[in-house]
């Protein structure tokens, strides 16, 4: 594995790609790329998030071109699941990017002639009480109250034991690439991208002290709701509501996402050109 990189992966050709991308994207992006494509004669299949949300498409493309920012690569890994996904950055942070718009025509060049890195992130399995399956996160799960002027009230164990009854409006349970996002902002550490870790932060604690833990890939944590209902929304999907004695399970998945990059790319690197 090399320096500053996470699971470096093997690629090998990509005689099929797909294209996520928002119906507002502009600037001649999809064109431009869809152009140099078609000179490589690389087949295209084009997926597209309808204006309700719900994406359209399929196929089983070698690796997946994102034209967005990351609520668009986040949407784009549940489009495909297991898919190498290049991002183009036109959101406003772009922490999961690894292309520049303006470097499509090269970095397409870049990418068909073997330029591209791969880097595997595990995710979060996310088990729901009277749900039959598990669910996947690539950045976060978050348990959050109802009521603006409430709070909840939520038992928290951890391997088994018991550790603690938090009063807080709610939990962020990130991966270490969700650590950069929602975790952050509620006093979350940043975590670097190739540890075998999650982390669970509490959203504004009624404590005078309170931490976030950094817990292992082989901890469950159980989240219960004693006291109201909250709602528990996945990667930003829309919330399903957990009822009052209702519980989630959260551990370190062993599936993973994979985020190509085409330029020297570092996790602190760009977590210096992102957020300092």
């Amino acid at each position: 594995m090399r320096p500053g990189y996470e699971r470096l992966l093997p690629v090998g050709e990509f005689r099929r790609v797909g294209i996520v991308a928002k119906p507002e994207v502009s600037g001649g992006y999809f064109e431009r790329l869809v152009a140099t494509l078609e000179k490589r004669n690389v087949q295209i299949e084009r997926v597209v998030e309808t204006n309700d949300g719900q994406p359209v498409g399929g196929g089983d493309p070698d690796l997946v071109f994102v034209l967005g920012g990351d609520g668009t690569m986040l949407r784009a890994s549940k489009i495909y699941p297991g898919r190498v996904l290049l991002g183009v950055n036109l959101g406003k942070v772009g922490f999961m990017s690894g292309m520049l718009p303006e470097e499509i025509e090269s970095g397409v060049e870049k990418v068909l002639d073997g330029g591209l890195e791969v880097q595997e992130y595990r995710m979060l399995d996310v088990c729901v009480e009277r749900e039959n399956e598990k669910h996947q996160a690539v950045n976060d799960a978050v348990l959050v109250k109802e009521r603006p002027h409430q709070i909840i009230s939520v038992d928290v164990t951890i391997g088994g034991e018991e550790l603690f009854a938090f009063r807080c409006d709610g939990f962020v349970a990130a991966t270490p690439l969700g650590s950069t996002a929602y975790a952050l902002s509620v006093g979350g550490p940043i975590v670097s991208g190739d540890a075998e870790c999650y982390v669970l932060v509490p959203i504004a604690p009624h404590a005078l002290v309170s931490r976030p833990l950094v817990l292992g890939e082989d901890q469950v944590a159980e989240l219960r709701l004693t006291e109201r209902s909250a709602l528990l929304s996945i990667d930003g999907d829309e919330p399903r509501e957990i009822p009052t004695g209702g519980w989630i399970r959260i551990k370190l998945s062993e599936k993973s996402v994979k985020i190509g990059r085409t330029s020297d790319w570092t996790w602190w690197r760009a977590v210096r050109r992102t957020f300092l």
